[in-house]
């Protein structure tokens, strides 16, 4: 079966993204290549249906490194658009650890936490996200997950502002 191109899966990518409501952007290392991730993610991230950069490294713990880029430009860009940068706390991943996390909150980034679970025992990795989110002292206003439901939809419809 092809990977995930968003948050719901379906035959062809106009259908993708014409039923997807958000989209989350997850670097490929496979298709992007490490020396034009930084612009790959750049470009993801100015697409108006992008509204979460997901798993911004593409880094897995003992088979994948995870890509090295201009992170100050891709967290501007970010800013700029009102894209949410992902927290995961699986231990094989955490993308975005609270160093990265705090050079994100500085250039004035959203945030999504989540714990990438593929299983229901692995819902607890929302814990490490946490730790992370709390580590780079990011405030509760600028994690989407901490939004009243209200102004979520909000958010998803306007990709021209950082909400």
């Amino acid at each position: 079966m092809p990977e995930a191109l968003g948050l719901v899966e379906c035959k062809g990518l106009v259908a993708m993204i014409e039923a997807a409501d958000a989209m989350v952007k997850s670097a490929n290392v496979r298709l992007v290549g490490w020396e034009k991730i930084d612009a790959g993610l750049v470009t993801a991230i100015v697409h108006p249906s992008v509204r979460i950069l997901a798993h911004p490294r593409g880094r897995i713990t003992g088979s994948r490194a995870g890509g090295v880029a201009d992170w100050d430009a891709v967290f501007a860009s970010a800013a700029r658009r009102g894209v949410a940068i992902e927290i995961d706390g699986d231990p094989a991943r955490q993308d975005l650890d609270y160093t990265l996390a705090s050079r994100a909150l500085a250039a004035g980034c959203l945030f999504a936490l989540d714990s990438d679970a593929h299983t229901v025992g692995q819902l607890a990795y929302a814990e490490t996200a946490l730790a992370h989110a709390r580590l780079a002292a990011i405030p509760a206003d600028r994690v989407i997950n901490c939004w009243p439901l209200e102004r979520l939809p909000v958010w998803l419809a306007d990709s021209t502002s950082a909400s």
